[in-house]
């Protein structure tokens, strides 16, 4: 009754849009209702309404709600694949704030180990963190805040760079008797462009600095470190140290799209895949011309990512964006349940292992979709893919020693710091005791802890894991020492500390009649679960929006979306609410997939009886909207759900989809259609290659051209 009619003015964009999308699927009118519209009166409702919400997309209500990462779904998954649409793809010209870990990659190349001033300067970019992908450049502004922080941020490290760590440039200015040369100013104009805009001044700007420089010199009666500090603040609070620049300023072609120049395809390349600069070898093919054609973009992505020395943390971002793992950590469990485990370092430990089965199938590199919801080989207790399994065996040599030489000592009564004689003791016992920086040197209180879990496998003959032991500089500190600690996380698994022999050898194959692939990792199933129980909703929900591209609008706030506590009933039995008839039309979309995922508690542990109701547990759902008719249907569980999902053309397809939102910064149009469909053939043709079909998407038109709105 209050819904405003000016559709086209983008006035109640959202509810509209549900309202389209309700009648397409045909749930509305509701099935029971006697008053049914025929085919031809639903075709015309829908065209008419589409044409309308159409032309509200260009109004300013329709272009914030589209370019949300929640309305990604929106775009009809059926159009983008069909081919039928042959508009050439372009991205809209574009400011995107600067990534918070791009920054920060910055402020560790000015301070290096000058950690209190790393401290000091406090990030300036920030995200939201709602699950999802969070990196787009629609709504990402920096307020009054976010500059606030960068002046409060540039004063530190010009002060820095002009009073601890002096580059050779800023000293001889600051050392000399005299005003400095043109060619000193701009030397020094040089180098702080290129250590905070990331990239050489264009002329006019070097001339524009310099000249500022060397004019505030006379101005402040020839104090030069301070006309040289005013002049590098300005430059550390230059646009391009705020924002990445994809306005398209290169040649126009004849459909009106520009494409990016050749310094805003350096770094989109170079931030597509790190977060640093653009290398020597990209600045000299952009300053070259050499980046003039598909062809040519492709070969400077595969020499990237085949270089093994440039590191490329935004593969597995992407992953974990996409897979939600890594928010284990953050989902509250009460540690009396579980005698007051350390909840942190259990999680923590759970999301590295979901990260090297991501890791290990993007170095196979084959079929990786399908391989990370299906596979039945898990990483655990492992230390990392870059470890050797010779070296794996010299630190099991290693720990042997340091138990035997223990085992017939009062190591229980050991102080925190060990006497001088002892330590060089066990310095003495395997060379990595030696090479141990100081923070990590073996302790009193690291021996109390390690010596219960070697006795333990040295006396049931188990290889003990070497996660929680950390014996060499730069490894990541795990810290999972304590029995109880190691005894918890173990049982994520369901394996027993007092059985697990830890394979060198991993993936291992855990139970696949339990376990497959990252949805019924511990870390999964944690990060999409509640403080005490499960959350078959999310799960649900999770399915169906980032495999299955479908959407389920928000809870409506008139509605009480609590469900009902009783002892005597199992999770599925006290959703049953659930399934009133204002609730099952979405619910409908979430309950049948989440529940298959009701064998495993809220820690990921499996479970075949509910421990409150002592009831069975019923684990069977429905899948629904795979494309295929024969993969529609029943399931058993959810291992039989993954092996389905796992041969979907359509979950493929929106995996892709999703690659797109992340690595574009935004979501994707119709007019993106050839974009997707070209990634996809890549995927496919090239057996399931993830950088196949990720140098398709960052070599395709919808990455490199920019097109404004079109004026009707």
């Amino acid at each position: 009754d209050h819904l405003d009619g000016r559709i086209a003015e983008g006035l109640d964009f959202e509810t509209w849009s549900e309202i389209y999308d309700q009648l397409a699927q045909r749930e509305m009118p509701p099935e029971e209702s006697k008053q049914q519209p025929d085919d031809e009166q639903r075709a015309s409702i829908i065209s008419w309404l589409g044409k309308e919400l159409e032309k509200a997309r260009s109004s300013p209500r329709g272009r914030h709600l589209l370019g949300q990462f929640s309305f990604g779904n929106r775009v009809n998954h059926d159009a983008l694949f069909s081919g039928e649409i042959k508009k050439l793809p372009f991205s809209p010209p574009r400011l995107w704030r600067m990534n918070p870990n791009i920054y920060d990659r910055t402020k560790k190349r000015i301070f290096k180990d000058h950690w209190m001033e790393l401290r000091r300067a406090r990030q300036a970019f920030s995200l939201e963190q709602r699950p999802g992908i969070n990196d787009y450049s629609e709504g990402l502004f920096a307020d009054s805040a976010t500059l606030e922080t960068l002046l409060r941020n540039a004063r530190g490290i010009v002060e820095h760079q002009l009073d601890r760590d002096i580059p050779e440039i800023f000293r001889r200015i600051l050392e000399s008797d005299r005003a400095p040369t043109q060619e000193q100013a701009e030397a020094a104009v040089r180098f702080q462009f290129e250590t905070l805009v990331l990239r050489p001044p264009e002329t006019k700007e070097l001339a524009r600095y310099r000249d500022y420089f060397l004019r505030s010199i006379k101005e402040s009666g020839g104090d030069i470190r301070a006309s040289l500090e005013v002049c590098l603040k300005a430059i550390a609070l230059n646009p391009e140290a705020v924002y990445r620049m994809e306005l398209g300023l290169g040649e126009k072609d004849d459909h009106g799209r520009t494409i990016l120049s050749d310094n805003e395809l350096a770094f989109a390349i170079s931030f597509a895949l790190t977060d640093d600069p653009p290398d020597k070898i990209l600045w000299s093919a952009a300053r070259s011309g050499n980046l003039d054609s598909p062809r040519k973009i492709r070969a400077q992505l595969e020499r990237i990512l085949r270089d093994p020395v440039i590191a490329k943390p935004k593969l597995l971002r992407f992953f974990r964006e996409f897979f939600g793992y890594h928010r284990a950590p953050q989902v509250f469990k009460d540690a009396k349940r579980f005698k007051n485990y350390d909840w942190g370092i259990v999680a923590n430990q759970l999301v590295h292992e979901a990260d090297l089965l991501v890791l290990h199938a993007l170095k196979q590199d084959r079929d990786v979709l399908r391989q990370l919801i299906t596979t039945e080989k898990y990483f655990v207790g492992h230390i990392g893919l870059e470890a050797d399994p010779k070296d794996l065996e010299q630190r099991l040599i290693a720990l042997r020693r340091l138990y035997d030489y223990w085992k017939g000592k009062p190591w229980q009564k050991l102080e925190y710091e060990l006497e001088t004689e002892v330590r060089s003791e066990i310095e003495r016992l395997h060379p990595y005791f030696q090479i141990q920086p100081m923070k990590h040197r073996m302790s009193g209180g690291l021996i109390k802890d390690y010596m219960p879990y070697l006795t333990n496998c040295y006396e049931n003959g188990l290889r003990p894991m070497l996660a929680q032991f950390v014996l060499m500089e730069g490894e990541r500190e795990r810290n999972l020492t304590s029995a109880h600690d190691q005894r918890f996380f173990l049982g994520a698994y369901n394996l027993s500390i007092d059985q697990f022999d830890c394979p060198i050898e991993q993936p291992f194959e855990l139970n696949k009649e339990q376990r497959i692939g990252l949805l019924t990792h511990p870390s999964w199933l944690i990060a999409h679960s509640k403080n005490t129980d499960t959350n078959p909703i999310t799960r649900g929900k999770w399915i169906r929006e980032r495999l299955l591209a479908g959407h389920v609008p928000d809870v409506p706030i008139t509605v009480d979306a609590v469900v009902p506590e009783d002892p005597h009933k199992t999770l599925r039995e006290r959703f049953q609410k659930t399934e009133q008839q204002d609730c099952w039309r979405c619910h409908k979309k979430m309950n049948p997939l989440g529940m298959t995922f009701e064998a495993y508690d809220d820690f990921g542990r499996f479970r075949t009886t509910d421990k409150i109701s002592g009831k069975p547990i019923d684990s069977s759902g429905q899948l629904d909207s795979t494309g295929v008719q024969s993969l529609d249907g029943k399931v058993e569980n959810a291992v039989e759900l993954m092996k389905r999902l796992g041969q979907s053309d359509r979950v493929r397809q929106s995996f892709i989809r999703h690659a797109f939102r992340y690595w574009m910064g935004r979501n994707e149009m119709l007019s993106d259609s050839a974009t997707l469909i070209a990634a996809d053939e890549a995927y496919v043709k090239s057996g399931g290659s993830f950088r196949a079909m990720l140098i398709s998407l960052l070599s395709s038109d919808s990455f490199i051209f920019r097109k404004g709105e079109e004026t009707k």
